[in-house]
């Protein structure tokens, strides 16, 4: 398979990886976390559970980046690629439609992982496979 092809194609399953990851999580809390569920609808999050967003969020992209990085079978520029993609889609989103949904604090620390989680998982991904 060309080397081109097989980055689409990681990117693509990385980035579907990650959505799914996040969607299950997010269901999964409001249905098991009564709490959560009711600041849902008004997005009045505590700190545990922001924090709790962003971890999922952080599992998500490492898993979605190691994925790429398995199926690309490069040096980890799937991964680097596909925490850019994640930041340049996730970036828009907090600009112009959740900023004021969540703390300041919240969107930095979200959108400054993003890129580099996702580079030091690929890395990690690159060492076991070696």
């Amino acid at each position: 398979m060309n080397k081109l092809l097989r980055l689409a194609i990681s990117l693509s399953i990385g980035c579907v990886l990650a959505i799914v990851i996040t969607k299950i999580a997010t269901v999964a809390a409001l249905r098991f976390w009564p709490d959560y569920a009711a600041a849902s609808p008004s997005k009045a999050y505590s700190f545990v559970m922001l924090v709790s967003r962003l971890a999922v969020g952080a599992a998500a992209v490492a898993a979605g980046a190691s994925v790429a990085t398995v199926i690309a079978r490069d040096n980890g520029t799937a991964a680097w690629l596909l925490g850019t993609i994640s930041l340049a889609i996730s970036l828009p989103i907090h600009l112009y439609s959740v900023w004021a949904d969540y703390p300041v604090w919240y969107h930095i620390v979200y959108l400054g992982y993003l890129v580099p989680l996702a580079g030091l998982a690929g890395r990690m991904t690159r060492r076991r496979s070696a």
